[in-house]
C-alpha cells in the first residue's frame, strides 16, 4: 500500500494529511495546489464503507450479539476504516463527477 502524491510536484502525502478533507477536495502542503479526489478513488472510499454497515448487522442477526457488541463492532470497523482509507485515495488537478 503506498499513499497518493501530488499531482504537481509529485511529492507524497503523509497518513495524518489524508485523514480528514472535504469534499474531495485537499491542498498540497508543499506547492500549495488543489488536489481533487477522482471518480475511481470516491468509488473505493464508499465500498471500503459497506462492511462497516453490513457486517455488524449480519453478526448480530447469525449470532444474536447484543446492540452494544454491535455498537463496539462498527467503532472498531471505522477505526479500521479510518487507518487504510489515506492508502486508496487518487488525486487528480480537476474536480470529476461521482458517476
Amino acid at each position: 500500500m503506498v499513499l497518493p502524491i501530488c499531482w504537481s510536484c509529485q511529492k507524497p502525502f503523509r497518513w495524518k494529511e489524508l485523514l480528514f478533507f472535504i469534499e474531495g477536495r485537499k491542498k498540497c502542503k508543499h506547492c500549495g495546489a488543489k488536489q481533487y479526489s477522482t471518480t475511481h478513488s470516491k468509488w473505493r472510499s464508499g465500498v471500503l464503507v459497506l462492511p462497516i454497515v453490513f457486517i455488524p448487522s449480519l453478526l448480530r442477526l447469525l449470532f444474536d450479539f447484543s446492540f452494544i457488541w454491535q455498537l463496539v463492532l462498527i467503532f472498531g470497523l471505522f477505526i479500521v476504516f479510518f487507518a487504510i482509507a489515506p492508502f486508496y485515495y487518487q488525486f487528480t488537478d480537476k474536480e470529476q463527477p461521482l458517476f
